[in-house]
């Protein structure tokens, strides 16, 4: 793993971070994550118990932007979200099962964290930067 700014950049992120970085963003967070709306009940399954050999996913927070990236051989998928339109998180289920929920107007996306000390910091950081809007 390469390091930039102090983060340890999983060496299948190193393109997405490059990319970000020449476009001016600096990195605050990257957590093994999974979106409920691109992944099976299985992939879940294994984000829950901390299979961390099996990342399937990750989100990668920014100071202006949080990135969910799906590493692939040739090119990464990246789906980006402004935190600027983040209108709130929220813990699911009490945090019990490492889910966040972020809203964007009417429009909600859960998010499943491998490790739950991940989940507490994004959740405090996007909850920091909303209160700055």
């Amino acid at each position: 793993m390469a390091e930039d700014g102090g983060i340890e950049v999983p060496g299948k992120l190193k393109r997405t971070v490059k990319k970000l970085n020449a476009a001016g963003e600096s990195l605050v967070q990257i957590s093994p994550a999974l979106l409920h709306s691109r992944v099976s009940q299985q992939m879940l399954a294994i984000a829950r118990m901390g299979m961390l050999d099996k990342v399937l996913g990750y989100l990668v927070t920014t100071d202006k932007c949080v990135h969910f990236v799906r590493p692939g051989i040739a090119w990464d998928s990246v789906q980006t979200v402004p935190l600027d339109v983040i209108d709130d998180v929220e813990y699911v289920d009490e945090f019990h099962n490492s889910t966040l929920k972020i809203r964007v107007g009417e429009k909600a996306e859960k998010i499943t964290f491998y490790e739950d000390q991940d989940g507490i910091a994004f959740y405090r950081y996007v909850k920091k930067a909303s209160s700055r809007k």
